[in-house]
Formats: structure tokens, C-alpha cells, sequence
């Protein structure tokens, strides 16, 4: 039986873009990669790659996306935006469904009504990945047989757990959410979102955190202690961690930059991924033997 690798690639808005990155390099570097569980933008470029899309194809048309100014400049109605989304995923994805890609694929979602994660790999694509990245306030959920689904994130942003379920004997996990330790406990939800400065701060006053500020503060909290919980409980076998903290999740103005920091990355780890893929080799060889003594 052939060793199983799979490759986990979380949510995070546009730091998702070091994703990208990520793929550059481990195609370079003929890595063998058996199915991807991607949670938002980390499923939007596991889609496009599973597809057959190279690296530097999935950047071109993610930069297409990027300049559509479509968070920074036209703040439509949720459901607008999600149309723009859908218009960019249609060239590739139009009337496509999770068996048409090459790649085993499984894009993470939220059913809002029950609180329930769901694993979304049959059926159309452009539903599953507007579902995956319907990014709460942002966008409208997306209805999927019955259900409401948003984006995978609201629970966690990276799904290892689910590569180890769907029988990898190897995990690759690329985590691209945030570490709690970098901000500042009391910046707005829009700054920290989109990746700026508000010219005058609505949120706080004299240094006291409003409550805008403190409820997201707590969010992030929870999020962050299940994120590390998960972690814990389904470690991968390689944590690549890019440099990209400081990107605003919906802040599409720098490209190159967090793709950049994905290279890096995985460059660092590269002799690592590749003893992961002499282990399985050996793991299939020793497989193969007991097959042999068996008949």
C-alpha cells in the first residue's frame, strides 16, 4: 500500500498567498503531495492546484482577484462580493465538481445552525469554495444541501486533524493564522483585519478598550487556545509557519510579498519534507515486503 501524504493548508485571507509559495517549492523540489484539506484561502489554492493549475498560474489569478479592489476600495453588500468571488472562480470552476480535479481535495466549512464542522469533497465546486472562504460579515453563508455554511476559520483554521482521519501516514500542514502574541490586545476589528491603520480610532477611547475591540480580542483568545489545542492533539508531521503576521487577512495590496515568505518557509524546512518522503518511500517498501511474505 503506497504512504499517504497530505498537505494542509489553513485559512487566512490574503495570508493564504504564502500557500502559493509553498507549492512553488515543493513542486521544484518534487515533493509528492496525495490530497489537500484546505480551510478558506488555503482551499481556494488547494482548488486551483488540485486542478492542475501551477504555482505561478494560481499567483496570476489570484493577483487578478487582489486587483479588483474588492475589499479595500468597493465595500459592496456581502452578497455583491461573493458574486465577484464567484465570477473569478467561474473560468476554472463552472460546472466543475471535486471529482474533475486531480488531486483529492476536501475544503473545510461551518454549518451556522448547528455549530457543526463540515467536510465538503463531492459534488459541485464553486459552491463548497464560497462556502470555505464565507468569511462571517463578510460574505452570506452558503446553503449547501439544507445547511448554512460559512467559512471553516469559525472554528479553526487548520484542519490536520482531517488529513489524519482521511488516512495520511504523513501530515504537511502550512499554518498561516496569526500567533496571538503579535498584536495589539485592544486594536479595532478593521485595522486588524484590513491590514491598516484607521485614520481616527472609533473603538477606543483614552486607552480603554471599547467594546468592539474587547469582543474581538476575545475571540481571537478562543480561537487561538483551539487552534493550539488542535495542534496539540493532531500534530503534523511538518509545521511550516510563513513570516506573515503583520498582513491584514483581507489586505490585498502586497502580492508577492506573503507568496515570498511561503518560499521562504519551505525552503528553511525542505530537507525535513524531504526525509518525510524517504520515511514513506521506506514505509510503502516495508508494506510491499509483508505483502510478499504474506502470499
Amino acid at each position: 500500500m503506497k504512504a499517504k501524504i497530505g498537505l494542509v493548508l489553513g485559512g487566512g485571507g490574503s495570508r493564504g498567498l504564502a500557500h502559493i509559495g509553498v507549492l512553488e517549492v515543493l513542486v521544484h523540489a518534487q515533493i509528492p503531495i496525495d490530497f489537500i484539506v484546505g480551510t478558506s484561502m488555503g482551499g481556494i489554492i488547494g482548488a486551483l492546484f488540485a486542478y492542475g493549475l501551477s504555482p505561478s498560474d494560481i499567483g496570476e489569478q489570484i493577483e487578478q482577484l487582489g486587483s479588483s479592489s474588492l475589499f479595500v476600495k468597493r465595500f459592496f453588500s456581502g452578497r455583491a462580493r461573493q458574486n465577484m468571488v464567484r465570477e473569478y472562480l467561474a473560468p476554472a470552476f463552472e460546472g466543475k465538481t471535486f471529482e474533475d480535479l486531480k488531486l483529492p481535495l476536501t475544503v473545510m466549512a461551518v454549518d451556522m445552525a448547528s455549530g457543526k464542522e463540515v467536510e465538503l469533497n463531492r459534488g459541485p465546486l464553486s459552491p463548497a469554495l464560497l462556502a470555505t472562504s464565507a468569511v462571517p460579515a463578510v460574505f452570506p453563508p452558503v446553503e449547501i444541501d439544507g445547511m448554512q455554511l460559512s467559512d471553516g476559520g469559525v472554528i479553526d483554521s487548520l484542519a490536520t486533524h482531517v488529513a489524519f482521519e482521511q488516512g495520511a501516514d504523513y501530515v504537511i500542514a502550512v499554518d498561516v493564522y496569526p500567533e496571538l502574541a503579535t498584536d495589539n490586545p485592544w486594536t479595532s476589528p478593521l485595522s486588524d483585519i484590513m491590514g491598516f491603520e484607521l485614520p481616527i480610532s472609533i473603538f477606543n477611547f483614552n486607552s480603554v478598550p471599547s467594546m468592539l475591540s474587547a469582543t474581538w480580542r476575545a475571540t481571537r483568545v478562543m480561537t487561538w487556545h483551539l487552534h493550539q489545542r488542535r495542534l496539540e492533539a493532531h500534530t503534523p508531521d511538518i509545521l511550516l509557519r510563513p513570516a506573515v503576521d503583520d498582513y491584514g487577512s483581507l489586505d490585498f495590496r502586497d502580492i508577492r510579498s506573503p507568496i515570498l515568505a511561503g518560499i521562504v518557509e519551505t525552503e528553511r524546512h525542505l530537507p525535513a519534507i524531504q526525509a518525510l518522503v524517504e520515511a514513506a518511500q521506506r514505509l510503502e517498501e516495508r508494506s510491499e515486503a509483508m505483502r510478499g511474505e504474506g502470499d
